[in-house]
């Protein structure tokens, strides 16, 4: 059982190759657990019927049913380690996902994204997983972890705070669930905050988002939605 390290725009992950092993949950759950230290979360690399499959654990031991960040890790990973050149789709708790390898980054297609509700505050979007989106003047301003954490524990949800820069332009401050902090980026909410602010302002087919750890771009093409930025094997 190897163990690998890297790091999407400040969102931190061990990548956990069980591609030749076998692991229940609860195995995996206690190897999160005892190896995850100050990460955001582990990916399981297995292989099912000739297949990739990504199993995502949060930092606090539960499985995800998807993250953004750590599947465009989970496809450096794969080309990293020679398993695949510049393209794959891999199979996920939230169905099949489309990764590459470009020159502006590792792009991954996200899952079917779904509004499910706005009320006076802000917007319930699903990617995968639930996300609230808030627009802001000023994000900095906002306690993030006391904050994210109330709103979290009331509505059982990632919390995106989020500032528009310019046209297509935004900022976004997350408090995720199941790793209970703010994270220096957050895939599935960089993408809900982008897809909100294309909505609401008519933007052109690529928001730029930036995060405490970097810039991820958010690609519209028809009904599909893909995420891409920068990974790093730290």
């Amino acid at each position: 059982m190897n163990f690998f390290r890297y790091n999407a725009t400040g969102n931190t992950f061990i990548i956990c190759d069980i591609s030749n092993s076998k692991v229940t949950d609860e195995e995996k759950s206690k190897i999160v657990i005892e190896r995850v230290e100050d990460r955001d979360g582990m990916i399981f690399v297995e292989k099912k019927k000739g297949e990739f499959f990504m199993d995502y654990f949060n930092r606090d031991g539960k499985r995800a049913a998807f993250c953004g960040n750590g599947s465009r890790s989970f496809v450096k990973y794969l080309h990293d380690s020679g398993q695949i050149v510049d393209k794959v789709i891999f199979n996920s708790f939230s169905g099949y996902v489309e990764g590459r390898i470009t020159p502006e980054g590792v792009m991954v297609k996200m899952p079917p994204l779904k509004v499910e509700r706005i009320d006076k505050k802000g917007y319930y979007v699903t990617v995968g997983v639930p996300h609230y989106v808030i627009f802001s003047k000023d994000i900095e301003k906002i306690d993030v972890e006391n904050e994210g954490r109330r709103l979290r524990n009331e509505l059982d949800a990632n919390i995106d705070f989020v500032e528009v820069e310019g046209d297509s332009r935004i900022k976004v401050r997350t408090y995720e669930r199941g790793v209970e902090k703010e994270t220096k980026a957050c895939g599935t909410g960089s993408t809900a905050s982008a897809y909100v602010g294309r909505m609401i302002n008519n933007w052109d087919d690529s928001v730029t988002v930036i995060v405490r750890g970097g810039i991820l771009e958010v690609v519209f093409d028809g009904n599909d939605i893909y995420l891409r930025g920068g990974v790093e094997n730290v």
